[in-house]
């Protein structure tokens, strides 16, 4: 029995279960968030270790910080639409004038109008540098690739499912 415990925890997981696990265990939203989009751990004690090492993290760091370099659109973030489901203070990619994709944190959606987001794209001591963006200028992360089709998407039939 202990044996095949230690055997699952090197075992990747999914990211869901990896979330699941460290919500159980009492950490914070904004703790889980910035180790998975930091980290991108495949066991939930690689997820511990790296909350461990940076207990003082939290998602306000990751505004203003690059996309790296090794992420895909389409597979760890994909554009959203005016209808994108946000929840405040989550963590959103946008892009720049030069091309380059940061981090940024969403402060209101719908405002100053609709289909405009205000994003903090970085934290000051004093006062935080934020942008109101077009909502379909905004990158959902998907941590485990791209979203499922909305719900009121035509289904498509699986192969070898007769109807």
């Amino acid at each position: 029995q202990k044996l095949a415990g230690a055997h699952r925890a090197t075992m990747a997981q999914s990211i869901a279960e990896i979330d699941a696990a460290l919500k159980g265990l009492g950490y914070e939203n904004l703790q889980v968030a910035n180790c998975l989009i930091m980290c991108r751990p495949k066991t939930t004690e690689e997820a511990r270790q790296w909350l461990t090492d940076n207990a003082a993290s939290s998602k306000e760091q990751i505004a203003g910080q690059l996309v790296p370099s090794h992420w895909n659109s389409g597979a760890d973030w994909v554009w959203a639409s005016a209808e994108t489901p946000f929840e405040i203070g989550e963590v959103v990619i946008l892009q720049r004038s030069d091309g380059s994709l940061k981090f940024g944190l969403l402060q209101t959606k719908d405002d100053p109008q609709p289909g405009v987001h205000t994003i903090i794209v970085a934290y000051g001591e004093e006062t935080n540098s934020v942008k109101a963006v077009p909502a379909n200028t905004v990158g959902k992360l998907t941590l485990e690739g791209a979203p499922p089709p909305p719900a009121n998407a035509e289904a498509v039939p699986s192969e070898g499912v007769s109807m």
